[in-house]
């Protein structure tokens, strides 16, 4: 080994950032994290569309199909990596 090269062991893992929601795991997860952004902007999208006027603006009407294109993605996102995630596990432990 050359100088210039670090041994893998004195290798600095990195940390993931602080915004990322945990999972059930207790890791940090990009589709978790997208999945309760996802939930809360649908969500308040429903809400708001319930009230005429919310001071000056004038929300719109509920659109099912726009919040489920952007929903039900993230969906499969994360339901796909629990299954893939639950597969190779117990795959690993025999």
């Amino acid at each position: 080994m050359s100088e210039d090269q670090t041994p893998i062991e004195k290798l600095e893992v990195p940390k993931p950032s602080w915004f990322w929601i945990k999972n059930s795991n207790g890791e940090a997860s990009v589709s978790v994290t997208l999945l309760t952004a996802a939930f809360v902007a649908t969500t308040l999208s429903y809400v708001a569309s319930m009230f005429d006027h919310i001071g000056p603006l004038t929300p719109r009407p509920f659109d099912s199909g726009a919040c489920s294109a952007y929903f039900i993605p993230l969906l499969t996102l994360y339901f796909g990596r629990r299954w893939t995630d639950a597969k190779f596990s117990s795959e690993s432990k025999n």
